[in-house]
């Protein structure tokens, strides 16, 4: 039986968490950044995961666009896709025609 994720967040916690990033379980977290003229904030949702060694993040959309309840569903549907082996950052980039063979256009040199 698959363990139960915890999750650390509250509708409340969401909306009055400090600058930083919060946990909410299962690599889900709240991105908190203070704005540049240092008035506000900007919240926003990323998943967290290791591929091939490394840690990587995924953005998953501000908090005024992705409440609280469809990021969750959102990562689970992350975590699921890393069950069957598929890195959602270059499924991502694959989908927006940002494949290898473009990256590597993009950085060879070219005679004009």
């Amino acid at each position: 039986m698959p363990r139960k994720i915890e999750h650390a967040l509250s509708a409340r916690k969401v909306q009055t968490a400090g600058r930083g990033r919060h946990c909410d379980g299962g690599g889900l977290y709240l991105q908190v950044t203070v704005t540049k003229d240092g008035k506000g904030t900007n919240r926003s949702w990323v998943f967290r995961y290791r591929a091939g060694g490394k840690l990587r993040e995924l953005g998953m959309g501000p908090l005024s666009t992705v409440g609280l309840s469809e990021a969750r569903e959102r990562a689970r549907a992350l975590r699921l896709k890393r069950l069957d082996g598929i890195d959602p950052i270059d499924e991502r980039r694959a989908k927006q025609g940002n494949t290898d063979q473009l990256r590597r256009e993009r950085h060879t040199l070219r005679a004009y």
